[in-house]
């Protein structure tokens, strides 16, 4: 159970018998009234954010989450099939479950996979992995070369992205697939 005060960002609750992430979370203390921690609260399972005022002397319930490290081995239409590493079965998953990340898979790539009531509910990704960039235009407008100008990429998994000038078809880059940016050229070949 976590009290009034352990709840805050990153907090993994258990509210109408699904988990939920504290994604927002404000402390409001008013003249002559208890003190409430306003938050948002993201759904694990739909995705829906929802707002819930916690009270003073109230407690939630954690939730019971647990993480399973696992291997990316293909993708059809519309399932994705991993390899749990630690009992090297396979798993099909329904491609809805990555959220719309299903472009950054390649083969090989580690990943977590979470349960709720040993139901997996996401798929996480590392935030930075590396790609190959396997095509992109050479040519920049002339004149257009200073400050942060960007191009369109394709890496290997078939996705555009935005990259800067200086990166050529054949060049490694890296890529956050939180915030899907790029970040850097991958030096480590």
């Amino acid at each position: 159970m976590l009290n009034f005060s352990d709840v805050k960002i990153g907090s993994v609750i258990n509210y109408n018998n699904q988990p939920c992430v504290v994604i927002k979370c404000d402390f409001l203390r008013m003249q002559q009234r208890k003190p409430v921690k306003k938050c948002v609260l993201k759904n694990l399972i739909t995705g829906n954010n929802m707002e819930y005022n916690f009270k003073s002397g109230e407690s939630v319930e954690e939730a019971e989450l647990r993480k399973a490290s696992a291997t990316f081995m293909y993708m059809t239409d519309d399932t994705v099939s991993f390899m749990v590493s630690d009992t090297y079965e396979t798993i099909d998953l329904p491609i809805e479950i990555l959220g719309g990340k299903e472009g950054y898979l390649k083969e090989g790539l580690e990943v977590n996979i979470q349960y709720f009531n040993e139901e997996p509910i996401s798929v996480e990704l590392p935030i930075k992995v590396s790609y190959l960039v396997t095509q992109t235009e050479d040519y920049v407008e002339k004149g257009n070369t200073s400050g942060n100008v960007f191009k369109d990429a394709v890496i290997e998994t078939g996705i555009t992205v935005k990259v800067p000038a200086f990166i050529k078809t054949g060049d490694r880059i890296i890529l956050n697939t939180v915030e899907d940016e790029y970040v850097s050229r991958d030096t480590e070949k």
